[in-house]
C-alpha cells in the first residue's frame, strides 16, 4: 500500500524549509481575491459619490492600482482622472476625494482608507483651457496680491456693517460695468 502512493520513497519533510515554500497557489490567490474585492468596492463607492454629488459621470473616471513598495509591501492607489475640463470640479476636488473616502469608510469601516494613495490626473483630451504655463511674472504678481489681500478675521466680518447689493442700471438700456465684469479665467482659484 505504501508503494502505491510512493510514500516509502519519499523522505521525511525537512522542517528547515521556510513557510513560504509550503504556501499553496490557492492561498496566494486568496490575497489577490481580497484585492479584487477592494478594487470593486472603490469603483462602487466612486459611482455612488458621483451620483450623490451630481458630478456628471463622463467628467471623471476612477482607476484602482496596486503598487509595490521597495519593501515589497503593497499599497492601493486610487486615480481620479479628469476626462473633461471643469474649473468648478477642480475647486471641489479635495471635497470630492474626502466624500469618496467617507463613502468607503461607511462600506468598510475596518479598513483605513486614509492610507490609500490618492492621485488626480488629467486625460490628454480633457480640453484644458490652459495648455501652457503663464509667464514667471504672473506668479510673482499672484504671490504679492495674496500677501496684501488677507481675508478679514471671522470676528471682524461679524462686526462689519452689511452693505446693500450693488444697484442696477439707473437708466433702461445702460449696462453697469461692475455687474458685467468677467472673472480672470487664467486662474480658476483666484477668488478662493
Amino acid at each position: 500500500m505504501r508503494n502505491m502512493f510512493n510514500l516509502s520513497k519519499r523522505g521525511a519533510v525537512d522542517s528547515r524549509l521556510p513557510a513560504t515554500d509550503s504556501v499553496s497557489p490557492s492561498a496566494a490567490n486568496s490575497s489577490r481575491g481580497g484585492t479584487d474585492i477592494e478594487r470593486e468596492l472603490v469603483r462602487v463607492a466612486f459611482k455612488d459619490t458621483l451620483r450623490a454629488t451630481g458630478v456628471p459621470a463622463d467628467w471623471l473616471s476612477c482607476e484602482v492600482r496596486l503598487v509595490a513598495d521597495r519593501g515589497m509591501a503593497e499599497r492601493m492607489q486610487v486615480h481620479l482622472v479628469m476626462q473633461q475640463w471643469s474649473g468648478h470640479l477642480l475647486r471641489y476636488a479635495v471635497a470630492f476625494q474626502t466624500q469618496l473616502r467617507q463613502c468607503l469608510d461607511r462600506y468598510e469601516p475596518s479598513v483605513d482608507h486614509g492610507q490609500y494613495e490618492w492621485v488626480w490626473r488629467f486625460s490628454a483630451d480633457c480640453a484644458s483651457p490652459f495648455p501652457t504655463m503663464p509667464a514667471p511674472e504672473e506668479w510673482a504678481k499672484k504671490l504679492e496680491a495674496s500677501k496684501t489681500q488677507k481675508p478679514p478675521e471671522l470676528f471682524e466680518r461679524r462686526k462689519a456693517p452689511r452693505t446693500a447689493a450693488a444697484p442696477g442700471p439707473s437708466k433702461p438700456g445702460v449696462v453697469n460695468p461692475a455687474t458685467t465684469a468677467k472673472p480672470d479665467l487664467r486662474d480658476v482659484f483666484s477668488h478662493l
